[in-house]
């Protein structure tokens, strides 16, 4: 059969129209039986999972964002060691006294932390905020009129950590349509011959022209330039319309 040839040589992208196309023309042809068999339900169920893996992939935007909170994050480090340490040179004692409690939370790894590994950073800055919000220092953060900055660092921590586990979570589970092809292309077939048989069955005007329709979505679905190499299928389609029959 040519549908089956034609779903077996087309490209991944063409393939994922080809399901979207012939699940359309079903729906548009109002018959309920044709949307309700069995392998209608697998063929939707199939093709949910392969429109999802030939989406394209978002790392890079995904990438510039990570980027742009951890450069953020550590500036702002900065900007808190180097403003907690001016205050330690108050000439207001209180003030030089609750700075010198805070200074030494945040310089217990250095100013130079910034410059360590990804990873090992993250758990240091952890360490700083969990130790700055301990309730022995919040009146010496609040003296010093440190309590934003530390609120918008650690939610710049908790931005950061939430894109970058989820990059790896993403990475981990995401599917590739290569390992999903054969079985959309089995769902394919397997509903179009069980569609043929139903129309034939039936043998009503309206199924005829729903399987002459769901047929015409593959003469529009191109052959990649590496499948046109390949020997030609041994059936020819009908391709004298271009268009949908009245009923869809």
């Amino acid at each position: 059969m040519y549908y089956k040839t034609k779903a077996s040589r087309v490209g991944n992208t063409s393939l994922a129209a080809l399901g979207e196309r012939i699940i359309s023309t079903v729906v548009k042809s109002g018959i309920d039986e044709a949307r309700s068999s069995k392998q209608y339900v697998l063929l939707e169920e199939v093709n949910n999972r392969y429109q999802q893996a030939i989406m394209p992939d978002d790392a890079k935007q995904l990438s510039e964002n990570i980027s742009f909170l951890f450069n953020q994050r550590n500036q702002l480090f900065l900007e808190m060691y180097d403003y907690v340490n001016g205050q330690t040179k108050s000439p207001d004692p209180e003030t030089r006294q609750a700075a010198a409690k805070v200074f030494q939370v945040l310089n217990k790894y250095g100013r130079g932390l910034t410059s360590v590994k990804i990873a090992d950073l993250s758990v240091q800055f952890i360490r700083i905020i969990e130790a700055l919000k301990k309730a022995e220092l919040v009146p010496a953060v609040t003296k010093i009129i440190l309590a934003g900055m530390l609120a918008e660092f650690e939610q710049l921590q908790l931005d950061y950590e939430d894109l970058y586990l989820g990059r790896g979570n993403d990475s981990t589970v995401r599917v590739a349509p290569s390992s999903l092809r054969k079985e959309m292309q089995e769902a394919v077939k397997l509903y179009v011959e069980e569609l043929k048989w139903m129309a034939k069955g039936a043998d009503t005007e309206a199924w005829h022209t729903l399987y002459r329709n769901v047929e015409q979505r593959f003469n529009e679905v191109n052959v990649t330039a590496t499948h046109k190499k390949a020997d030609t299928p041994t059936e020819t389609p009908n391709t004298s319309s271009t268009s949908d029959s009245k009923a869809v």
